[in-house]
């Protein structure tokens, strides 16, 4: 799911690549800048932020077509991905600092991309799941 090629938010749109027919590529241009909490700037995680645009593109497809059922279904993502990591933005959920280039260098060294935000994506990947059988 997640490797050094997409960022967080691309990664959880490519594990929906079978459901977005010719959107794909699209939603990873558009996903593009959410990497590192939005601009590297370490707010809303990528995972985050990419859940939300699988929610909504797929809310007329393969949920519903209600605008109060997309709120409810982004609702009901940001609590479980809360609750699972005990926060949604990016550097609450990794604790290093990515505008430094010593912060990013060290979070490299230390691997964390593939070892917690690998994990974060595929829990969302998860979650993002869940909602979708259940409507």
């Amino acid at each position: 799911l997640y490797s050094g090629e997409f960022n967080c938010a691309q990664s959880i749109i490519g594990a929906f690549e079978d459901k977005l027919s010719n959107k794909k590529n699209i939603l990873i241009n558009a996903a593009a800048g959410f990497g590192g909490g939005m601009g590297r700037m370490q707010k809303t995680c990528g995972a985050v932020t990419g859940a939300i645009m699988i929610l909504s593109t797929l809310n007329k497809t393969e949920i519903s077509n209600s605008k109060e059922q997309l709120i409810q279904n982004i609702q009901e993502f940001t609590r479980a991905f809360d609750k699972k990591f005990g926060a949604l933005d990016c550097a609450s959920l990794i604790s290093y600092d990515l505008n430094t280039a010593k912060g990013r260098a060290k979070a490299k060294e230390d691997n964390i991309f593939e070892l917690k935000c690998a994990n974060i994506v595929a829990t969302t990947v998860e979650i993002i799941t869940e909602i979708i059988e259940r409507k």
